[in-house]
């Protein structure tokens, strides 16, 4: 039942995040929804309404695979992932380490769709009230032959059972060959194992340096 949800996601729902080094467990699907609402005046790159859909699941052990749906350039730009991602090494060492590849396409309202690959690596390691987190990618697109990296750097805390904040940093190239680079700032609430609610701010430290709120739902099953 979990892998036909998850099948019918991948076909039926026309987001940029990705699996990191903690695997999902097998047989569990996750599920992250949402976007950028009031917005700072003028605000469009690199900080739009940025719809997202994101999902994965725990196929065995040490694969997970999933789906990211995303747009960006101010909605001009619309992009799919498929990916898998496996640890590399020991999964119960403190410094964990995983891989990804994924096969997408790329929507352009300017240049039509085109096919793109990416390669990922990402490092975690847990700390007594949180975590830590690095996630690095390359997308090459046949569009033009060129690899656009993109890095994602991740502090976690949790305060007790059911408050978590986080803080990020983004950056990387955008399709118009843009650099940026914005910090998302965020509350989540643990309403149970299953259902959390992502609530938080973005800004953005290149371009036209907008900001906006943020919401999501993760969904766990």
């Amino acid at each position: 039942m979990r892998a036909l949800l998850l099948l019918l996601l991948l076909v039926f729902v026309p987001r940029d995040t990705l699996a990191g080094a903690w695997a999902r467990d097998e047989g569990e699907l996750f599920i992250a929804a949402g976007g950028n609402f009031l917005l700072s005046e003028g605000a469009r790159l690199p900080v739009h309404y940025d719809p997202t859909l994101y999902a994965e699941y725990g196929l065995s052990e040490r694969v997970t695979v999933g789906m990211d749906l995303h747009t960006a350039d101010a909605g001009r730009i619309g992009t799919i992932f498929l990916f898998a991602s496996f640890p590399i090494g020991d999964t119960a060492a403190d410094n964990k380490f995983a891989a990804s590849l994924a096969l997408g396409s790329r929507m352009d309202t300017n240049r039509g769709a085109e096919t793109l690959m990416r390669g990922g690596l990402s490092w975690g390691r847990g700390l007594a009230n949180g975590w830590l987190a690095v996630d690095a990618t390359a997308t090459y697109s046949t569009h033009s032959g060129t690899f656009r990296p993109k890095i994602d750097a991740t502090w976690g805390h949790r305060w007790n059972d059911r408050w978590r904040t986080m803080t990020q940093l983004q950056t990387g190239q955008g399709f118009t060959d843009d650099y940026y680079a914005k910090i998302a700032l965020s509350v989540i609430y643990d309403f149970s194992d299953h259902v959390k609610l992502h609530l938080g701010s973005v800004h953005a430290m290149t371009g036209d340096k907008g900001s906006a709120l943020r919401l999501e739902t993760w969904l766990t099953f």
